[in-house]
């Protein structure tokens, strides 16, 4: 089971349910820590990605609003295309994010992908660390 916050209050769901949930960001909890997390998983058009992009967007300015900083932060690209206007605008996105997070970790990265990361990463100036697992991931987010 893992909690995601909804309008920051807390509702438990499963594994299950939350993979069929909307894309985008949202607050997940892992050993009693607080997470920033990006769904981007199995994402195969633009312009699928651009309303997530959007969607992910309003979060974040609502946490940015309710002063919300040094957020521990995990992005999931598993199964999903990255194509022209979507690399432009996780690179925006990832400028405004930057100043929000302590901790920066991604899933999903293979093949291109690791290439488009380093494009990302000279940007944006993230310190994004790759992870084979979200597990993986939660785990190392929360080490500190």
């Amino acid at each position: 089971m893992v909690e995601i916050a909804t309008h920051f209050s807390f509702t438990r769901i499963s594994n299950e349910k939350r993979k069929k949930m909307t894309k985008g960001a949202s607050f997940i909890e892992h050993k009693g820590r607080m997470i920033y997390y990006v769904d981007y998983t199995n994402i195969k058009t633009n312009e699928e990605f651009l309303a997530t992009i959007k969607q992910t967007n309003a979060f974040r300015e609502k946490s940015k609003a309710e002063g919300k900083r040094n957020l521990l932060m995990l992005v999931d690209f598993t199964g999903s295309f990255v194509y022209g206007d979507v690399l432009e605008e996780i690179k925006k996105a990832g400028k405004l994010t930057k100043e929000l997070t302590a901790r920066e970790a991604v899933v999903g990265i293979t093949g291109g992908k690791k290439i488009l990361l380093k494009i990302v990463q000279t940007i944006t100036q993230m310190n994004l660390r790759v992870f084979e697992t979200v597990e993986e991931a939660k785990d190392w987010l929360v080490s500190e």
